[in-house]
């Protein structure tokens, strides 16, 4: 097939509307109702070539009680979860945890729309996990410190995030061994790996997932911790603009409901634990998240830049309680992939 990248920007554009109209006609069967209820009618609105469902819609597939409205802000509520959208949004907030969207909402005939791309890489695998089909039955966990030896990452005026990152993923193997999981480090001293050696190590450790853990940098006052998952096929990375690169599929893309219900976990565990500001669940395509064939997050756990935040990661009790905290997100997402396939009658085992 010839590649996007190869037509010229008015071709481009049409190919893309047509491929995402065969894309998202396959997607569409993420949020395709149970077996043994009635089909679904989706009322679908198309805008810029992209297909849009309603808020209305949303309420009554997920039979959300209440559907409250004031101004252009509106809340989905019911006794566990509270979904908070806005008109001309680019984030959503669910039980008070940011997630970027794929592409903005907006407003017609006095609903809130949200893209179908959305709906069928957000939305739905974070309000039904347990739907999600073909999940990865793990006993391991992948643990990837991000930088090492000439590759310092980001640097503070209290350390470098190499050093963190390694601390942290040591404190991580250790909660997680408490919790009967085996672990697997991609580096365990100052040494420097590829990001396709880091790949590879994921993709040839069986019934595993994969956490990178790193520490950020930007302006002195950025603050705030941020997981981010692979972007799916066909959209932007967080806040970007789309590009033809964009749609290539990925491998990781194999693992789109995964990624992002794995990433809720832990950020919203990490949220509650450590009290940090919200920088959202996002999404992109770092190399290490993209060629893995196995569930795969990179959490950001905060800036070294940042002079209060730096002087907080370079405490060791804050980086045991942030290898704590994604440690019971991991726990979290693993409970949801045994009730789903308890559920589904496959057992409670880890099978191969």
């Amino acid at each position: 097939m010839t590649p996007l990248s190869s037509f010229p920007d008015a071709a481009a554009a049409s190919t893309r509307r047509a491929w995402l109209k065969r894309f998202l006609a396959a997607s569409m069967t993420l949020v395709a109702a149970p077996p043994g209820q009635a089909a679904f009618e989706w009322k679908i609105v198309t805008r810029d070539g992209r297909d849009h469902v309603t808020l209305r819609d949303i309420q009554r597939f997920y039979s959300f009680p209440r559907l409250q409205r004031d101004g252009r802000n509106a809340w989905l509520k019911s006794a566990t979860m509270v979904v908070k959208i806005s008109v001309n949004a680019e984030d959503i907030y669910i039980n008070n945890v940011k997630f970027c969207l794929c592409f903005p909402t907006y407003e017609q005939g006095g609903d809130i729309l949200i893209s179908r791309m959305d709906l069928a890489k957000l939305l739905d695998p974070i309000i039904r996990p347990t739907k999600i089909g073909n999940t990865v039955n793990f006993d391991t966990v992948v643990l990837d410190a991000g930088h090492g030896g000439h590759d310092s990452g980001a640097v503070g005026r209290f350390g470098a995030e190499k050093v963190y990152t390694l601390d942290t993923v040591f404190r991580l193997q250790k909660a997680l061994q408490a919790q009967g999981l085996k672990t697997l480090l991609t580096r365990s001293t100052d040494v420097f790996l590829s990001l396709g050696e880091r790949v590879a190590i994921a993709n040839r450790t069986s019934r595993s997932i994969f956490v990178s853990v790193h520490f950020n940098s930007y302006s002195s006052s950025a603050i705030g911790l941020e997981t981010f998952a692979l972007a799916p096929q066909g959209t932007a990375n967080s806040y970007d603009d789309l590009k033809n690169s964009d749609f290539r599929n990925r491998r990781g893309n194999a693992r789109d409901s995964e990624n992002i219900a794995l990433a809720t976990a832990v950020h919203a565990n990490a949220l509650y634990k450590l009290r940090s500001v919200d920088r959202g669940v996002k999404r992109d395509r770092f190399s290490v998240i993209s060629g893995i064939e196995k569930p795969g997050i990179l959490v950001e756990g905060g800036f070294v830049s940042n002079a209060l935040e730096g002087a907080r990661i370079h405490r060791p009790e804050f980086r045991q309680s942030l290898a704590d905290a994604i440690a019971g997100g991991i726990r979290n997402y693993r409970s949801a992939i045994l009730r789903r396939n308890a559920a589904s009658g496959t057992g409670t085992t880890l099978s191969g």
